[in-house]
């Protein structure tokens, strides 16, 4: 089991990945036009905001 200042640590980090990915999207959604490396960037975007929704899960599972 993880201990609360462990969690406490990885929440936070957690939250300021989501924001940072928040902004990047934003301005990916803004462009018009977009390269196939801008999807590709996108894609690994809404990977990586999928694995912090399991990521939390799994939390929420270890602590229930």
């Amino acid at each position: 089991m993880m201990d609360a200042n462990h969690i406490s640590e990885r929440l936070a980090s957690m939250r300021l990945e989501i924001s940072d990915l928040r902004v990047i999207n934003a301005r990916y959604w803004v462009k018009g036009q977009h390269t196939a490396l801008d999807k590709s960037a996108h894609a690994l975007r809404e990977g990586r905001l999928l694995g912090i929704k399991q990521e939390l899960s799994d939390m929420m599972k270890r602590c229930a």
